[in-house]
């Protein structure tokens, strides 16, 4: 029989954390972070990261786990999410996975193949191609080499295309053979899968409180301090960093500051709604309701068989 992973997805403020916690709380479980940004040290106020209340429900993983002058990224995510998977189940305990963060569910769930580096010259050399004989020239000749990946793409998506044939040229694979042979935690394990939904304007209403929670808990401090180190590129993309530097810096006032924040939050979170759409493995949750509810309610599911195989 295989055993069970459980992941709890959504966009910003729709309170996966405390579903999650509450979860693993009843499930007898242990929560893994899968957010980008909340895996770093000293950024807890503008990542939203769980507070003590919900981390002393349950073992919490990949949570202030990282410097922020360290690069994160999907691979290694998913190298140590599945770590912690294998410590946690050795416990025989359920990994309750949580977070935002779509890219780095697709690599744990369905694994990343190695990609080769950029070939810098082959690129320029393809897109001259391209300019000669036209877009389509290329899709044919993806069509040709792999079919199943040229058929996915459109005509006039060059820079994919041309990433497709880069990986043939380089490693004498096509991405579709890459991706068959590669594994992730779904090829071993079941994966019921949740994402909590709420009608728009009530999301944005939450974003909108997060945001002003986030100034009153000292969110300009703490970008003051972070702004003090060599923030890694993946850090320095988190949401506020940019919008409270204005502010520091003199070129915004602290109500633009906010508002701004607001807006960036919000088109991030429909860009969450858009990934987590697109797969179907994905049952969806109304969570205009207290967290113990819907945690109940996926719990029930869970008993029901309401889980996915690859």
């Amino acid at each position: 029989m295989r055993s069970l992973i459980v992941f709890i997805l959504g966009p910003t403020s729709s309170g996966k954390s405390a579903v999650a916690a509450r979860l693993a709380e009843k499930a007898g479980g242990e929560v893994i972070s899968c957010d980008s940004m909340q895996v770093y040290k000293g950024m807890g106020i503008i990542t939203q990261a769980p507070g003590s209340e919900l981390l002393s429900r349950a073992p919490h993983h990949l949570i202030g786990a990282v410097p922020p002058e360290e690069e994160y990224s999907a691979a290694r995510f998913s190298r140590e999410a599945g770590e912690a998977v294998k410590k946690i189940m050795s416990r025989g305990n359920i990994p309750v996975v949580a977070g935002g963060t779509g890219l780095y569910v697709r690599a744990l769930v369905d694994g990343l193949f190695e990609s080769p580096a950029k070939d810098e010259e082959l690129r320029r050399s393809l897109k001259e191609l391209a300019a000669l004989k036209g877009p389509s020239y290329l899709h044919d000749k993806l069509q040709r080499i792999d079919p199943a990946t040229a058929e996915k793409l459109h005509v006039n998506d060059m820079r994919r295309i041309i990433r497709a044939l880069e990986v043939y040229e380089l490693t004498g694979s096509t991405m579709s053979e890459k991706k068959a042979a590669t594994r992730g935690i779904s090829d071993d394990h079941d994966c019921g899968m949740f994402a909590l939904r709420l009608e728009r304007p009530v999301l944005y209403s939450r974003i909108d409180r997060t945001v002003g929670a986030m100034f009153e808990r000292g969110v300009v401090e703490e970008v003051k301090r972070l702004k003090q180190k060599q923030l890694s590129l993946t850090a320095e993309k988190a949401l506020g960093v940019k919008e409270i530097s204005a502010l520091l810096e003199g070129r915004a006032t602290e109500d633009q500051a906010r508002e701004e924040l607001k807006k960036n939050t919000r088109n991030y979170a429909k860009r969450q709604l858009t990934w987590f759409r697109a797969d179907k493995r994905i049952t969806w949750i109304d969570a205009d309701r207290p967290a113990e509810e819907i945690a109940e309610d996926i719990l029930k599911l869970i008993e029901g068989g309401a889980v996915s195989s690859k």
